[in-house]
């Protein structure tokens, strides 16, 4: 798989308070299969359309927008990483899993 970056990062807080930024489709994805809150129509979805970035089948921004819909779906709240003021050094990106 190849990793695709969206041009503009997500920055989602989480249930804990906490903010996490999602710089493409294999954070979100790892989000999505490993801690993920809710199950639902866009979540399935979001799966589907960051795997397909991911092998180049669709492109980048489609994963975005499923993962954004996702993440209203699971009432998580979200921005844009340079809207929100989250600073893409000082952020911690989700952690990576061997798939």
């Amino acid at each position: 798989m190849k990793e695709a970056l969206w041009r503009v990062p997500l920055s989602v807080t989480l249930q804990n308070g906490m903010p996490r930024l999602f710089r493409g489709p294999y954070d979100a994805l790892d989000f999505l299969e490993y801690e993920w809150p809710s199950h639902g129509k866009w979540h399935h979805r979001a799966i589907r359309d960051c795997r397909a970035a991911l092998s180049g089948i669709v492109a980048a921004e489609v994963a975005r927008a499923s993962f954004a819909a996702a993440c209203a779906e699971a009432s998580l709240s979200l921005s844009d990483a340079h809207a929100a003021g989250v600073a893409e050094t000082s952020a911690k990106p989700a952690a990576k899993r061997q798939h």
